[in-house]
């Protein structure tokens, strides 16, 4: 795999990625995600019903998206992000995502179209970092999943070890998502999580918090 793509994928990258977590710490502290076993359901239902049909597709179109395709995409991301906090959040992680890469590989990036949206960014950036588009959508797929188990042992009382253990138990489903995004066209973007929009939108009200709204 494309070393440049392993960086840009890689949790330490300077998006701000980390400080998001889909919904997950209001599901915690209400007591709806409380074990292993809980947080595994959360990922597959993210990958199969949520995340995975909206962010991975996206990616994999802006992969192949020219600056027309790439605008068409980022609008169609604000209209199916009907909870404003996630799709702010998509916004800014985005901008930090270009922002950096742009600062990392100038020559590279020199004539990147715009874009505004995590999936959109990260696509289109990895396409002209040399990467091919499975391996792209792999890696974003991947850095989610990661990224939300990484979450878990800061929410849960959950060890690391466990956590990981959550995400190979969701390998199928992972795979499933690479699989689908590959193949999706703009009208297969979607998703139907409405616990998990309430759960983001309510996260701003939680008395105490790690995460960003």
């Amino acid at each position: 795999m494309n070393l440049r793509l392993l960086q840009l994928a890689d949790s330490a990258f300077p998006s701000g990625a980390y400080a998001f977590s889909d919904g997950l710490e209001t599901l915690t502290q209400r007591g709806e995600v409380r074990s292993a076993d809980d947080l595994t359901l959360f990922l597959r239902g993210q990958l199969r019903c949520g995340w995975g049909t909206q962010d991975a597709p996206a990616c994999a179109l802006a992969w192949q998206a020219d600056a027309q395709r790439l605008a068409e995409l980022d609008a169609l991301l604000d209209d199916l992000k009907l909870v404003e906090g996630p799709r702010k959040a998509s916004g800014r992680i985005g901008a930090n995502l270009r922002k950096a890469a742009l600062k990392l590989w100038p020559d590279e990036l020199a004539h990147l179209p715009e874009t505004r949206h995590q999936a959109t960014t990260f696509g289109a950036v990895a396409r002209r970092l040399g990467a091919s588009l499975e391996d792209t959508v792999t890696a974003y797929v991947s850095a989610w999943l990661l990224g939300r188990v990484t979450s878990a042992t800061r929410l849960m009382k959950l060890g690391g070890l466990d956590a990981q253990h959550c995400a190979s138990r969701c390998e199928t489903d992972a795979r499933w998502c690479v699989d689908f995004a590959m193949r999706a066209t703009p009208d297969d973007l979607g998703g139907f999580t409405p616990l998990l929009d309430i759960a983001a939108a309510e996260q701003a009200e939680l008395p105490e918090r790690l995460f960003q709204t």
